[in-house]
């Protein structure tokens, strides 16, 4: 797994039945617990969450190949945890899953194990670092912004690609992982910073007291 390139991937039998057993019950879960009532009451965040679905398949979509045959993926599932939390991060990462799998671009045999590595992993991944972000005894807008999310979109992609090359059996290209990384940092990054500054009410997890000092 030298590269992040899903949709391509066509997992075993039993890595297609483990990735099931462990997307579908995070995802009935998600959707349980899910703040529907919240996020139905706001139209504005209704509109983001759509317009995050529909961004997200074009974002994996977009996969440059390099000269040895590797693609570069970006997930931005760090992004869209910050702003919904990791219930509606899940049913967002698999609703854009299922636009891809619609169009033709994945594979239904291999559409657990892709949203396993590209929603799953991720969204928790992000998720940890901003539990650990905010056990913090002192903390600031910067820790938001780029402890979790440059550094910790670094850390989502990274345990996915580490996650798959166990689960596949292959190694990984240290180089390119690095080279994948960076901009995946520099994306989720630019986008959280943005709207911390400019759109705080479109972060569900982002609180002024927390990391401003101040009351809302």
């Amino acid at each position: 797994m030298r590269g992040m390139n899903l949709g391509a991937i066509a997992p075993s039998p039993e890595l297609a039945r483990i990735a099931l057993f462990l997307v579908i019950p995070l995802l009935l879960v998600a959707l349980w617990r899910a703040p529907w009532r919240a996020l139905m009451a706001e139209q504005e965040r209704m509109s983001a969450l759509g317009a995050a679905i529909a961004v997200l398949p074009l974002l994996w979509s977009m996969s440059p190949e390099l000269a040895g045959g590797e693609k570069l993926h970006m997930l931005g599932m760090t992004t869209v945890t910050l702003m919904f939390g990791w219930q509606l991060a899940v049913f967002a990462g698999v609703a854009a899953g299922l636009i891809l799998l619609l169009v033709g671009s994945w594979g239904l045999e291999g559409l657990a194990f892709n949203l396993l590595l590209t929603v799953v992993v991720p969204v928790l991944a992000s998720t940890a670092v901003l539990l650990a972000a905010n056990r913090l005894r002192r903390t600031n807008l910067f820790v938001y912004m780029l402890g979790v999310g440059f550094f910790g979109s670094m850390i989502a992609l990274g345990a996915s690609l580490w996650l798959g090359s166990i689960m596949l059996g292959t190694d990984l290209d240290h180089a390119l992982v690095l080279l994948i990384l960076f901009p995946e940092g520099f994306i989720n990054g630019s986008v959280v910073s943005a709207l911390a500054v400019f759109a705080p009410q479109l972060l569900r997890t982002y609180d002024d007291v927390r990391y401003l000092g101040r009351g809302s």
